[in-house]
């Protein structure tokens, strides 16, 4: 039997900070308390001084997912190791339709291509085509352990893009089983109006990117969201919300449920300005600094309730140069800093600690039907902990990646990285070095 215990650590939960041991056996949470008679066959960690969280949950990823005629450059093997140096040991990533396939098929297809992960994952379904065979497939899938549905009101292009009554219809199936329905929010016809005004003056440059998708498509789209939400009593997540008008409609509504992401909190427009702007292109885009502002306030008060990193990286030789802002491949990466960066933030600017780990760990845990297995340090849940170091805040990190891309949004930024991180009870980072042979399982969600 394999026991280790994390000694006299700084143990963060949802609603209290305290020094006391963590200890694990095998693969789960024996105890949290302080341990007089250390087990003679212990592994011993001195935590002192030292913070102890739960493992991340990223309910966002998009590993090796098809954008335009190219794939982003993470793979379920690649993107998941970076996870882990980061802290985050579970990931919910999505599945992609294929035409003439059934959603069953696209969940077995994205599980194979996950059985590379080097930490749990969970999936979402994304529903980019609507039929009858479709909303019959919902309750099934949810008895299964996939209770999680994405929609878009964008992407006509690419045919993802739903209509109102085709979400509302939906909405209702996955309501009535119990579900969770998740929402890309931007309007289709104020992207399209904005885009053609744009092109049709020529201005195409990566720094136009913003401009042509609104703060008034992602406000309509929540709007009209939330009005389904309220029709159908069905819970509706939206996704990497970016504006302080995005975020007050969406407080309109009390069953909308709030993700954003760390590009919204930490950087804003005027990076569309740089020589590599273009490598900042990500849908929907980064707003102003007066948006930033709203969303950590939107942390703090409770009105945002989760982060996501909605990691999908791209290289710099995969956004051309010179390229119209249209064509610049979609995304960004994030799954190794979203901890890190905003880590960092909450400790410099001493914000609650709490909160990091309701947005991080909790909620996501719950939402998703993972909660009390993750998300938690309670004892027999999963041994899934990182602990950091607070005095080891850096912005000389960059180069430690173990990142297959070449260019990161936040170099430069503080972020501070795991000193250890626990998967399962397995070390699957020590001493801020990579174990390469951890193991990810699939993880069904209760709803």
């Amino acid at each position: 039997m394999t026991r280790t215990i994390l000694r006299d650590g700084i143990v963060v939960f949802p609603d209290d900070i305290r020094n006391t041991d963590v200890l694990i056996c095998e693969d789960k949470i024996e105890s949290v308390c302080h341990i007089a008679d250390i087990p003679i066959d212990c592994n011993i960690i001195d935590c002192r001084g030292k913070y102890i969280f739960p493992g991340v949950i990223d309910p966002h990823t998009h590993m090796g997912i098809p954008i335009k005629d190219r794939f982003s450059v993470d793979d379920f093997d690649t993107g998941t190791l970076s996870a882990l140096q980061g802290g985050v040991t579970t990931i919910i990533d999505f599945s992609v339709l294929h035409s003439n396939e059934s959603l069953r098929r696209s969940i077995i297809r994205r599980k194979a291509q996950a059985a590379v992960s080097h930490i749990d994952y969970s999936l979402h379904c994304n529903i980019t085509r609507y039929s009858e065979s479709i909303l019959n497939e919902i309750p099934e899938l949810i008895e299964s352990g996939i209770i999680s549905f994405k929609v878009f009101t964008t992407y006509k292009e690419s045919g993802m893009m739903l209509t109102t009554r085709q979400i509302e219809n939906i909405a209702y199936v996955v309501a009535n089983h119990g579900g969770i329905l998740m929402a890309h929010a931007e309007d289709d016809e104020e992207i399209s109006k904005a885009t053609q005004l744009l092109t049709g003056k020529g201005l195409t440059e990566a720094k136009y990117h913003g401009i042509s998708r609104p703060v008034s498509a992602e406000v309509k789209a929540v709007r009209i969201l939330g009005e389904i939400s309220d029709k159908t009593g069905c819970r509706i997540y939206i996704v990497h919300i970016t504006s302080r008008e995005g975020l007050e409609m969406a407080g309109k509504f009390s069953s909308l449920i709030v993700e954003t992401c760390p590009q919204y909190l930490l950087l804003d427009d005027s990076v569309y300005e740089h020589d590599n702007g273009r490598m900042y292109v990500a849908s929907p885009p980064l707003r102003s600094k007066d948006d930033l502002q709203a969303l950590w306030h939107g942390i703090t008060e409770g009105k945002i309730h989760t982060i996501g990193s909605d990691h999908c990286p791209f290289c710099q030789q995969d956004k051309l140069i010179g390229q119209p802002f249209q064509d610049i491949l979609n995304g960004m990466g994030g799954v190794d800093t979203v901890f890190p960066v905003l880590a960092a933030r909450f400790f410099q600017k001493k914000l609650n600690l709490n909160r990091l780990v309701q947005v991080s760990c909790e909620i996501p845990a719950k939402l998703f039907g993972l909660y009390p297995k993750k998300g938690a340090l309670l004892p027999g849940s999963d041994a899934d902990l990182i602990v950091v170091d607070p005095s080891k805040i850096s912005l000389d990190w960059e180069r430690s990646l173990v990142s297959i891309t070449d260019w990161n949004a936040y170099s430069g930024y503080p972020a501070i990285f795991p000193e250890f991180v626990f998967t399962r009870g397995i070390m699957g980072v020590a001493k801020y070095r990579i174990n390469r042979g951890t193991q990810g399982n699939f993880l069904p969600g209760e709803k």
